[in-house]
């Protein structure tokens, strides 16, 4: 099979902005389609930046990072990271190669693999908060807000609460269990319906000492987002057909967490591209 030297790559996520810019390093001729017509910036959504598995074993301990680096607890913005990788983009037209990294509703997943299930929702929904300035938050409790800290509860379902990055930027996350996700429009991957109300809900489940509450009274409306929690079965049946390749949500969506899949998605990305070096 001749070498291919240039690629479509479907969906305009972290892995196949991560993906793109990898192969255009490698000298490959990259085509990028994404379904919406202009990336719409997900204000409150976060990642924590850390290898997996065999990865992580073979990397740096998180205290070198923190020496190098000032903070030990590593992420970012994703509308700041997707600027980031979007920028060195260009569009073409022919290709040799289609990564379809369009995410956990993949459209190019059923095209190679016709008898793809769903996606499953987990009977898990959450909320997610983003507060900035957070050295300047005088009613959230110091302790729980700290440079290096991360917060975890779990006697109430999970609790989850770091700072982003060195920036006074914290993030937040309460899961809830629920038989249904929250609504969603077609244009926006979460959305505030009935958001206040089951916010509400939520926060009844925890007694009055814990920080979701402080931390929710002190997320501005427009930096806090509910959605549902989802995963895909594992494929036994390969990640590509020819040419035709998956790569992140598409093949292996895990649930969210702290950026587990964007990191995984990161992952396979570059793995690709070393591929195509060898």
């Amino acid at each position: 099979m001749a070498t291919a030297r240039s690629v479509a790559i479907i969906g305009g996520g972290i892995g196949g902005l991560t993906v793109a810019n990898a192969l255009k390093q490698m000298g490959m001729s990259v085509s990028f389609y994404e379904r919406a017509p202009y990336f719409i910036p997900t204000v409150a959504a976060t990642y924590g930046l850390q290898p997996y598995g065999q990865i992580s074993a073979a990397t740096d301990k998180p205290a070198d990072y923190g020496k190098r680096f000032g903070y030990f607890i590593g992420g970012a913005l994703r509308s700041e990271l997707v600027d980031t990788l979007k920028e060195p983009l260009e569009k073409n037209v022919r290709v040799d190669m289609v990564i379809g990294a369009d995410g956990i509703r993949s459209t190019v997943v059923k095209q190679i693999f016709t008898q793809t299930a769903s996606a499953i929702h987990s009977k898990e929904n959450i909320f997610y908060g983003i507060i900035d300035n957070i050295d300047q938050q005088t009613s959230i409790n110091p302790t729980k807000t700290a440079k290096n800290t991360l917060t975890q509860c779990f006697n109430h379902r999970e609790f989850l609460s770091y700072r982003v990055d060195n920036t006074g930027q914290l993030m937040w996350a309460a899961t809830y269990p629920s038989v249904t996700p929250p609504s969603v429009s077609d244009d926006a991957e979460w959305t505030e319906t009935n958001s206040q109300r089951d916010l509400n809900q939520l926060l009844t489940r925890f007694p009055q000492s814990h920080p979701v509450h402080q931390c929710a009274a002190g997320t501005d409306k427009q930096r806090l987002f509910h959605f549902g929690l989802y995963y895909r079965q594992y494929r036994s049946d390969g990640w590509h057909r020819n040419r035709i390749c998956l790569l992140g949500d598409s093949c292996h969506a895990t649930l969210s967490y702290v950026g587990q899949g964007a990191n995984m998605a990161i992952e396979d990305a570059t793995s690709l591209a070393m591929f195509k070096k060898i």
